[in-house]
């Protein structure tokens, strides 16, 4: 009797072994208060139920919601609710939005003892925090340019609240923004048309960018003409100014002498590109004189 007594004592005991998971911490209850907060991984002993109880929290896992327009699922029985996706944009418009939300437990006590639904409560955490933000914002941009600003802005906001539960945000990916179905082929067209105008808008800046390096290439090359072109007027004017004050020099010194030389050197320029037809009508000697500086 004594055997069965001592071999279920050492059952009873060796039931308060536990294995803590690489990826999980363990939280022990003694009489229902928290007695150890973060046990890791590896085997432990804790005292047998009823005296402690065990919960594992796996702390490295990345968990993933979904905000919005999510799928139905035969297997569960969900059923897909059209109302959940949509949203109301600062300017009035209704839009579909599923947004995808990841997230990990960073304190395992408050994940376990503060909600007794924590991914219920992320969930509505950051769709009221979608729904704020998406309300103060024209439907162009959030389906446009805004998606970022609304994802950071979205993920601040709700880890705020989400402090109080042990969970960190990991990420806020707006994964689709669609328009409602009846009004699908207009938003369609506005978008093409968005999407046109942003084209040509590319060309023309390409264009720009092409013609103005040569427009402004073509007047640099006229200024630099029109430079060179004055500066070698000025040094001609100069050459031409100081020549001929060196002349009025030489001329004052022999007046005679220099006006002949530059008849001369005149004549010598000019009768080489004269064409001359000399005809005598007496048939004797010609007279030249008229050739020669009378004084």
């Amino acid at each position: 009797m004594m055997r069965w007594l001592l071999i279920c004592l050492a059952l009873y005991l060796l039931s308060g072994v536990y294995i803590v998971g690489s990826d999980e911490v363990g939280v022990v209850r003694l009489f229902g208060k928290v007695w150890r907060k973060r046990v890791p991984s590896g085997l432990h002993f804790r005292p047998p139920f009823p005296f402690t109880r065990l919960d594992k929290v796996k702390v490295q896992q990345t968990r993933r919601i979904t905000i919005g327009m999510e799928a139905a699922d035969v297997i569960v029985g969900r059923q897909a609710n059209p109302l959940q996706s949509q949203f109301l944009t600062g300017d009035q418009n209704i839009i579909l939005v599923r947004a995808a939300v990841q997230y990990t437990v960073r304190d395992p006590i408050c994940f376990l003892f503060t909600a007794t639904d924590p991914e219920n409560i992320v969930s509505k955490i950051v769709e009221s925090a979608l729904t704020r933000e998406i309300a103060q914002m024209p439907v162009d941009e959030v389906m446009t340019t805004g998606k970022i600003y609304i994802q950071d802005r979205v993920r601040q906001m709700a880890q705020k609240s989400l402090d109080k539960i042990g969970v960190s945000i990991a990420t806020v990916t707006i994964e689709k923004v669609a328009p409602p179905d009846p009004v699908k082929e207009a938003f369609e067209a506005v978008t093409q048309a968005r999407q046109t105008r942003h084209r040509l808008i590319l060309e023309a800046q390409s264009y720009a960018n092409t013609i103005i390096p040569q427009a402004r290439g073509e007047a640099q090359k006229i200024i630099n003409e029109a430079i060179a072109y004055r500066d070698k007027r000025i040094a001609e004017g100069k050459g031409d100014a100081a020549r001929f004050l060196a002349l009025l020099a030489e001329y004052r010194k022999a007046k005679d002498v220099t006006s002949a030389r530059i008849y001369l050197e005149a004549m010598e320029e000019l009768l080489p590109k004269i064409k001359k037809v000399i005809v005598d009508p007496r048939g004797g000697q010609l007279d030249v004189g008229m050739m020669q500086r009378q004084p």
